[in-house]
């Protein structure tokens, strides 16, 4: 009997000999908020310096749905860097080799921001120091101190452009 009401259920499906989950359609669990994702970022530095970091729960979901192990996955948002943190310990999970491009411009952190009181002065500081600890912290919890996962990044900075301004409309 229908009650006119609508309800969210999760259907298992076997194909050849895996089984698989469709995603549910709401992603209400703790680990999905932000707040889980502060809690995190507090554990790597102490104390949280952004203020609505994503929860590395929420990407890691996000990157099982949508990555092979071998996918290269692009953040033009990075932020504090959560993406880079899923990959590394998606990867240590499952052995994958996924590669991560991280794109942060290099915003100013408020003045009177914990994050600059910390010494960060920029955002792009703030996510190459998590990127180093969550690197260094998913090794140790994996036992991995000297084998195959990768945590390794280099930081590549836009020079100024030798292209001239051109003021110009498009009719001129």
């Amino acid at each position: 009997a229908s009650t006119g009401k609508w309800s969210v259920f999760r259907k298992d499906y076997l194909e050849g000999t895996s089984l698989y989950t469709k995603c549910k359609a709401l992603w209400t669990e703790t680990e999905m908020n932000h707040e889980y994702g502060k809690e995190m970022v507090g554990k790597l530095f102490g104390t949280s310096p952004f203020d609505f970091p994503k929860s590395v729960d929420y990407i890691k979901k996000c990157l099982i749905l949508g990555t092979k192990k071998d996918s290269i996955v692009l953040d033009f948002f990075s932020g504090s860097a959560t993406t880079a943190q899923a990959v590394m310990q998606l990867n240590a999970e499952d052995g994958g080799n996924r590669k991560f491009i991280m794109v942060q411009l290099p915003e100013k952190t408020d003045e009177k921001s914990e994050a600059y009181k910390a010494g960060y002065k920029t955002i792009c500081e703030i996510g190459k120091e998590r990127i180093r600890r969550a690197g260094k912290k998913i090794k140790e919890e994996a036992g991995l101190q000297g084998q195959n996962l990768d945590t390794g990044f280099r930081v590549l900075k836009l020079d100024e452009s030798n292209m001239a301004d051109v003021y110009y409309t498009p009719a001129e």
